[in-house]
């Protein structure tokens, strides 16, 4: 393709600094155009696309652009169906921030929608397309850890939303922590480990802060076998502390080793008898981790954004997270709700309620 890519951009709240740099980097190969309604966001918009960057004050003139190749999602979640859904119905392929929808129902009409029309479906569930993440991947897949037992997933935030946010509604939202941000170890988990078999949760909920809980925590058995715990806290200020705790933590328990990524140190590994194909040990200290070497040049979004642009354009690409799939990570997180609700262990896929 030689002429440049138009992509519409849905929203231009605080998302799009992590959004734009993928586009600022990728300017010889596409242009954006920003649909957002608060104008008071527009002076942020422009310093971060551009002060020549075109915005509209609402996501339907980009939708009857013909000119439009395909739109970035990043509206609030209880948008993202009707986008998606209108955005397919206008000819455009379909970029969504995490999570995908707040319900699986969501899900089958955007899948339904983009089908029907012959777009792309592609959700950015950005970790699966960051370095240290994708090591962990690559250390799993080895087979080095040997059989997968256990899994432990963390993320810990200090989340206070303004009074009038529509994160603090739960109908808005999808329900709270765990289908806003938990949906990150969700996902990942199914990417590194394989499909959830079943599930069961208990939440806390801190009304002070937000409808839905602030607290999760998920007991998982996957179809391997292995068992994952997985947990949210939008309730400690420990990630930012000098001597806390950590944003996100994820660590993989084997028969013949173990591994884990902790935010801001990196990934490290170590093989039970210190003897590996792929990792070098210099074991002076019993338990030694070792790190793996990574290369970090593009954060998770950038690097995303990059391989939707390389599919539109028709150029081989590496897209992990489409649409069928990552269905399923809403489902799981569904799946959890509904543990909560019944107190009982609650088996996948889900079955209807009605």
């Amino acid at each position: 393709m030689s002429t440049k890519l138009k992509i519409g951009i849905l929203g231009g709240g605080g998302i799009l600094a992590a959004h734009a740099p993928g586009y600022t980097r990728l300017g010889d190969l596409c242009e954006v155009v920003v649909a957002e309604s608060d104008a008071s966001r527009h002076s942020e918009i422009r310093r971060l696309l551009g002060e020549d960057v075109a915005i509209v004050g609402d996501y339907t003139e980009i939708l009857a652009d013909k000119d439009v190749d395909a739109v970035d999602i990043l509206l609030p979640h209880y948008l993202h169906a009707p986008a998606a859904i209108a955005a397919a119905e206008a000819g455009k392929h379909v970029l969504t921030e995490k999570v995908m929808a707040r319900n699986v129902e969501e899900c089958d009409r955007m899948i339904k929608a983009c089908e029907k029309a012959g777009v792309s479906l592609t959700v950015c569930h950005d970790r699966r397309y960051d370095s240290d993440w994708q090591a962990l991947k690559r250390v799993v897949d080895s087979g080095e850890l040997g059989d997968i037992l256990f899994w432990k997933l963390e993320h810990n935030q200090n989340v206070v939303f303004p009074e009038r946010s529509w994160v603090r509604s739960k109908e808005m939202l999808g329900g709270g922590a765990i289908m806003s941000c938990l949906t990150h170890q969700i996902d990942s988990l199914r990417w590194y480990e394989g499909e959830v078999d079943q599930v069961t949760c208990m939440t806390k909920t801190e009304p002070d802060r937000m409808e839905g809980e602030s607290i999760g925590a998920v007991l998982a058995k996957m179809r391997s076998g292995a068992l994952a715990l997985l947990s949210i806290n939008w309730y400690t200020q420990s990630h930012h502390a000098p001597d806390g705790l950590w944003y996100e933590f994820n660590h993989v328990t084997g028969t013949k080793g173990e591994a884990y990524f902790m935010s801001g140190k990196g990934t490290y590994v170590k093989i039970h008898d210190g003897s590996s194909k792929q990792f070098h040990y210099d074991m002076k200290g019993e338990g030694s981790f070792v790190k793996v070497d990574v290369k970090k040049e593009l954060t998770g979004h950038q690097r995303c954004i990059e391989q939707w642009v390389k599919s539109l354009r028709g150029e081989q690409a590496e897209i992990l997270t489409d649409g069928i799939d990552s269905r399923k990570t809403v489902e799981v997180a569904e799946a959890a709700y509904r543990a909560e609700e019944t107190k009982a262990v609650v088996s996948l896929p889900l079955q209807p309620t009605r």
